[in-house]
Formats: C-alpha cells, structure tokens, sequence
C-alpha cells in the first residue's frame, strides 16, 4: 500500500513508519524539515514537508495515497499549561479536519492515534472500548476529534479507524522527558501516592499495531493498544530505579508538580486507567512484543546507554 504517515520524525511517528516499512509498504513521510530528516529517506521513505497549521501543505499528498495514518503533534516547550495543551489540541483539530475531508474526497482510509485519557477514570476496573468516556481537559482534544470522526464515519462513511495507546513509553517521548531525565537530575518523584493504574505501550507495539490496522476493513472501530500488565504509578517509577540501581523515590504532592509541569498534564497522570487489550489481540491479530513495562524498560534503557546489556530491571515483587 502506499501510506502517509504524518509526524513521520516524530517520537510515535518514526515507529509507525519502520513498522510499514518492514511489511513493504511505500511511505510517504510528512516532515517539517527534510534536513532532519535524512535517515527516513535512506531507509526508502518518500518524504514530503508541511506544517500542522497550513492544510494546503499535506492535503494534496491524500489523493496520491491508499491510506493516512496520522501521528503528528505539536510539539511545544515548557510547562503543560492550559493554553499551552489548548494550542496542542488546536493544531491537531485543523489537522484532523483537513486530512478527514480529503480522505472522504477521494475515499481513503484514516488511522486516527488517540489515547486512554479519552476514558472516564476507574480506579481498578477493567476499561474496555465500550466504557464510559468523559476525559479530563489533558484528553479532551483527542476526544473530541474521536466523536467528530466517527460522526463521519456513521453520516458520510469515513473509512476511519482509531488506536487508543496507553502512556507511550520508549527511547523518546514523554518517558524521556518526564522520567529518565528527571531522574538524571535528581529531581523525579512519584506524583501522589502513585496508587493509580497505568496501562502502557513501548513504542514499537504501536507501530506494529499500526501495520496490522491499516490493512484492517473495520471501519469506525477503536482499539486499546496497551500491554497485558497495567502497573501503578509507583510500581512504574521503582522498576526505573531499580533497574538504574538507584534508591527508591519519595513522593511529592500535584499541587506543587502542577506548578512545575502545568496543571492539565498533573491532573491526567494522577488518574487511574486499567485499559484491556483483549479486542486489538482478537480483531487486528496484534500482541505486544513486550508483554509488561518490565520486559520493554530494560531494552529501553539500552537505547538510552542508561544501561549496561548484563544488568536488567529488578522484578515485581
């Protein structure tokens, strides 16, 4: 198939596209700056530059393509503060928008990626595609690009699919920024009591849950793409120290991490999200390639050169 992949540099992005690549499809690779961009087209992706904001540089690239995966986000320095989260959602709205019209124009298949703060909260419970969903504001503009497209898929017949990650962990991202740096610094702690679930995703599931979807008919259906163990906040941050060989971390309260990070992103992470995976297992013949956050964190870290290849993660107790 010949695929765009949006924010095919990015952290989500780049997995995305090595994923397609490995099933030998042809990517077309949209890119900010082609510059930075160069290890992409050596390992054979067509790439194309455009901007979140400006729809006429990406939406001709729709026509020429079987299928759009979008996974590009505004990237945007400093605190997570509502405005700033507000300017995130916006450019993922235009975007969205654009690429859902041309794709009904010329009746190709969108993959949308969302996440699990689309769910309402549920302490312990299982949350399944069909539970409740009421995000909090960290979530709520994947949400509601969720309703806006499956409006269209149900009055216009948008050919689009959804895959809900959990908290995408990988050599990368927000694990890299929030934790591994942190920690480096001396300045990571558990949020809270770190009691609340976190349903995760290594990066490379995704992707190859990505190639798996985008062969997928099942127009209008939404996946949970997360590993088989949700793990408490705390569970989280003790398996990175100790795989570092580190002390175990103290706590520290939202209010004053909310002062640090930004309000919208502290109010999310402290919430609880237990995501089954059983439906993308069954319907999209996915499985995780790291079962656990245990099995990916260790692989992650050599990434990182945080870790030496004969050291590995302590184990859950």
């Amino acid at each position: 198939m010949d695929i765009l992949v949006t924010g095919a540099t990015g952290f989500v992005g780049k997995a995305v596209v090595q994923a397609l690549l490995q099933k030998n499809h042809h990517v077309v690779g949209l890119v900010r700056d082609k510059q930075k961009a160069a290890a992409l087209e050596k390992a054979g992706v067509e790439l194309a530059t455009g901007d979140m904001l400006a729809p006429e540089s990406y939406t001709p690239l729709v026509q020429r393509v079987d299928a759009v995966i979008h996974a590009a986000q505004l990237s945007i320095p400093g605190r997570f503060s509502r405005a700033r989260v507000t300017q995130v959602q916006q450019a993922d709205k235009i975007m969205t928008e654009a690429l859902a019209g041309e794709c009904l124009k010329h009746d190709k298949k969108l993959l949308y990626t969302s996440g699990n703060f689309n769910y309402a909260p549920a302490g312990d419970q299982w949350i399944t595609e069909e539970s409740l969903m009421d995000p909090p504001y960290f979530g709520r503009g994947h949400y509601n690009m969720f309703v806006y497209l499956q409006q269209l898929h149900k009055e216009q017949g948008l050919k689009c699919l959804f895959l809900t990650a959990g908290f995408v962990y990988g050599p990368g991202g927000l694990f890299t920024r929030a934790f591994t740096e942190q920690l480096q610094k001396n300045q990571l702690k558990v949020i809270g009591q770190g009691n609340n679930y976190w349903s995760n995703t290594h990066v490379d599931d995704l992707g190859a849950a990505f190639a798996l979807a985008v062969e997928s008919t099942s127009y209008g259906t939404n996946y949970n793409v997360v590993d088989d163990q949700p793990i408490t906040l705390r569970e989280l941050v003790n398996a990175l120290t100790d795989a570092l060989g580190k002390p175990r971390l103290g706590t520290i309260s939202p209010w004053l991490m909310k002062l640090l990070l930004g309000g919208p992103l502290i109010e999310a992470l402290v919430l609880s999200y237990r995501l089954s995976n059983t439906k993308a297992k069954a319907e999209l013949g996915w499985s995780p390639r790291y079962p656990t956050f245990y099995d990916g964190l260790p692989v992650v870290l050599q990434d990182l050169k945080l870790l030496n290849t004969d050291r590995t993660p302590v184990k859950q107790a």
